[in-house]
């Protein structure tokens, strides 16, 4: 095989160059997911529009509810001193903390009322009817035993807050609004703190958040501690900014071990099996010249590269450095070789084996998960760079003197044997064949009983280990939110076509409920703008604002004083606005604004609001089959069914049905390669008995630990299936070329395959510690797989081998001796 020349790799330089300006790298999840589900998109508008970008959640414990209390408050002013990295921090409802802004809120739902019920309201302030309407007030407080309306009605002389049936609820919800900042007995609290400018990368979120930390929890000898003279308080971080950083030191700390200790378990093993320093040195620096390269291709193609994706490293110098052990190995066991005749013995065998691992990581595009496709393109796009890099560059500088095509022979050399000698090393068929047998019984008795489980949810994705997570769980917890509902996100491109669609859900979801579907469902539809309704409503609400003086002097002259008026007074000015303003009409006070982002969310382009969904007493989403008859009702476009849970049913069973997919393609592509390299069927089934085999025994392993298949792991089928062929495709062909020489075999190629493999477990055992769930869970079914492959590849597969071609009287040149 001819060498391409020097100035072929220097055309690589510009490509590398381009990739590496425009490398990005992406924290984001939800960009790992199949963009084109449903709930999947669901999950992203929530992410984008209702779950703040900026939000960071700080939960407080104390002993107490007064410590706990004090706590919160304490760390809500020393934030609010930071207006540099704090624009608002709420560590209590904004109605107990801003009772002068809920006039304008309240106002806000009698305008966005229908015309008939704001003219009842109109005409009970009438200036005829103002004197029986502040008596009835009066008449109330007289006879209620109730503190809370006793209050309620001493600063609302005219009723005002006295909402129509169908939106009270929105108005009780703030006066119960406690239950989303503290628990029942007050020991634990929740403070929302906004950041002061957008936290657009992860360096922002890590940076922003570590100086947060450092104000609420300085050293405890620090003049500053807030918690001095609170003993056993403490914090806990969690929200987009938390989820981020912390995905961003995952990462960091995964590129450090997996990577790291990948290369040190190479250099390892090499220096165990070989010595030598020099050939060392070369192999990482080749290594970490692919890596470099792949990264920065990789920049090229995809501009942005996902956390999860930069997996592909440890696993890229797990298979690249197989090349280069396999060519080294030749070199030394056959040192009459030149090297390109070295290159020409051992070219095929790695051309068939790339390329099945590299058909074997492409084929994952089709898996339906862009996260672990575009680690699939980067994995293959190094093998194949590997490949080429290691054939045409690794030996030379190593061998100088070996470098030409027909070098005379030392006199210490010998020629290559065409057949082996009498001194060949016998196989003993007998241990093979009942070890093989012991492997088989024990697999088939584990897997009797139960294969090993599957996992449909969405936890894979999930972080392991995770403080900001287990900060969320707690305050699920603790707030009574055990169970996350589902979110109904109805979008439109104005406020009336997101009006008409709320409308038409309310009707779906009420069937829903009635149906027991879904056991409740609130949506914002009280809230949401109508601007047909505030249209009618803006003379109403003129009039209404225009009577303050008669208002103001009816409640003096009847015993109310100054300050029982500040609440109509509010209300009368909100109404004076909205009737000035063209409609929509939309409340903007900070209160207004703290209630009104949780549930709508407007862009240049569109508007969305969300409804949650509370699924019926002891339902599962994992089946999922109520939801997907509601789903079937709902009116479409515009309306996304989604919530966490949805996700793992949703995409699993997408994977699924992408699994044929995946795995026809790679095993038809993995029979082509064996029929290509081999041409003998005998040795063709041998390859697949090995990939059976190391199947049976991976499954027993899984089930014997405890695993399970899950979104991630499936995916470790293609791949244990395109690169553990490799080791029988290498370990068969270096049998034929030594005719059957076993001592030849293992020499050449036998302690390669051990290296090659014990670095492949490596690069994929090296993910098992990774701090994503799912690709830990898919390095470790990987490395057992490939590690399955290579120890059957190399200690069973020769007895077999032997024992077929023995029988069929293939090798009768080398009159090889009959097995035991």
């Amino acid at each position: 095989m001819k060498h391409p020349g020097r100035w072929l790799w220097l055309i690589l330089l510009v490509p590398i160059a381009f990739g590496l300006v425009r490398l990005r790298f992406d924290v984001e999840i939800f960009d790992l997911l199949p963009n084109d589900l449903e709930v999947v998109q669901g999950l992203k508008l929530f992410q984008q529009y209702f779950s703040n970008s900026r939000e960071l959640i700080i939960t407080v414990r104390a002993p107490s509810p007064e410590q706990a209390e004090q706590a919160a408050k304490t760390i809500s002013e020393r934030l609010r001193e930071h207006s540099n990295l704090v624009a608002a921090v709420t560590w209590q409802p904004p109605w107990l903390e801003h009772p002068g802004q809920v006039g304008e809120f309240l106002a806000y739902l009698w305008f966005n009322q229908p015309p008939a019920i704001m003219a009842q309201l109109t005409n009970r302030l009438a200036p005829e009817k103002l004197a029986e309407t502040i008596v009835d007030t009066r008449r109330q407080l007289a006879t209620t035993l109730s503190p809370e309306d006793i209050a309620r009605l001493s600063y609302d002389p005219f009723g005002l807050t006295r909402l129509p049936e169908d939106i009270a609820g929105t108005a009780s919800a703030m006066r119960q609004g406690q239950e989303a900042f503290s628990s029942a007995d007050g020991n634990f609290r929740v403070i929302y703190v906004k950041a002061a400018r957008d936290l657009t990368s992860y360096r922002d979120c890590d940076h922003w958040l570590h100086a947060i930390k450092l104000i609420v929890a300085p050293s405890e000898n620090s003049a500053d501690n807030i918690l001095t003279g609170l003993d056993k308080t403490s914090f806990a971080f969690t929200g987009r900014p938390a989820f981020v950083a912390e995905i961003a030191g995952g990462m960091q700390h995964d590129i450090k071990f997996s990577v790291g200790g990948t290369a040190v378990i190479i250099a390892v093993l090499f220096w165990l099996a070989h010595r030598r320093f020099k050939p060392l040195l070369w192999l990482l620096t080749l290594l970490a010249l692919v890596l470099g390269s792949t990264l920065a291709l990789g920049g090229l193609i995809f501009a942005s590269i996902n956390v999860v994706s930069m997996g592909f490293a440890a696993i890229l110098l797990g298979l690249a450095v197989d090349y280069a052990v396999v060519h080294y190995q030749e070199a030394l066991a056959q040192p009459e070789l030149s090297i390109p005749e070295v290159r020409q013995a051992i070219a095929p065998s790695i051309f068939w084996a790339a390329v099945t691992t590299i058909a074997a990581f492409l084929v994952l595009n089709f898996g339906g998960l862009p996260g672990l496709a575009q680690l699939g393109t980067l994995v293959a796009l190094g093998v194949a760079l590997s490949a080429c890099i290691m054939i045409f560059e690794f030996l030379p500088p190593l061998f100088p003197d070996r470098t030409g095509k027909n070098r005379p022979s030392a006199p210490n050399e010998s020629p290559v044997p065409c057949a082996p000698t009498t001194s060949t090393r016998k196989i003993p068929f007998a241990p093979i064949f009942w070890f093989t047998m012991l492997l088989l019984v024990v697999a088939i008795i584990v897997l009797f009983c139960r294969l090993p489980a599957v996992d449909p949810t969405a936890n894979s994705l999930r972080p392991r280990n995770s403080p900001a997570y287990t900060a969320l769980d707690e305050i699920k917890k603790e707030l009574n939110q055990n169970r996350e509902p589902l979110w109904l996100i109805v979008g439109g491109q104005s406020e009336i076509e997101v009006a008409n669609r709320l409308a038409k859900v309310q009707s779906v979801l009420a069937r829903a409920v009635s149906n027991k579907l879904i056991a409740d469902f609130t949506l914002p539809s009280a809230l949401w703008p109508q601007p047909a309704f505030q249209s009618a409503n803006q003379p109403a609400a003129q009039q209404v604002a225009s009577e303050r003086p008669l208002l103001r002097q009816t409640a003096l002259t009847n015993g109310f004083t100054e300050n029982a008026l500040a609440l109509t007074d509010q209300m009368l000015d909100t109404w004076f606005k909205a009737g000035q303003t063209t409609v929509p009409f939309w409340p903007s006070n900070e209160l207004c604004q703290w209630i009104f982002e949780k549930v709508t969310a407007r862009s240049d382009a569109n508007q969305f609001a969300l409804g949650l969904l509370t699924p019926t007493s002891g339902s599962h989403y994992s089946t999922a089959q109520p939801l997907e008859r509601l789903a079937a009702d709902l009116p479409r476009p515009g309306i996304w069914l989604s919530g966490w849970e949805l996700l793992g049913s949703a995409i699993f069973s997408r994977v699924k049905a992408n699994m044929w997919y995946v795995l026809t393609p790679m095993i038809g592509l993995v029979l082509l390669s064996l029929l290509l390299a081999f041409r003998r069927p005998r040795e063709v089934l041998l390859s697949l008995g090995v990939l059976c085999l190391s199947t049976l025994c991976l499954l027993s392993v899984m089930r014997l630990a405890g695993w399970s298949w899950n979104l991630l792991n499936l995916m470790a089928l293609p791949l244990i299936l395109g690169t553990g062929v490799d080791y029988s495709i290498f370990m068969q062909l270096a049998l034929r070329r030594h005719l059957g020489d076993l001592t030849m075999a293992y020499r050449s190629v036998g302690r390669a395959l051990l290296l090659c493999g014990g670095t492949a477990c490596a690069g994929f055992g090296s993910l098992a510690f990774s701090t994503n769930a799912g690709m830990g869970s898919l390095g470790q079914v990987c490395a057992v797989g490939i590690g399955c492959n290579m120890l059957i590849s190399i200690f069973l597969l020769p007895g077999w081998w032997r024992a077929a071609e023995d029988r069929m009287g293939i090798c009768r040149q080398a009159s090889l001796p009959r097995p035991p």
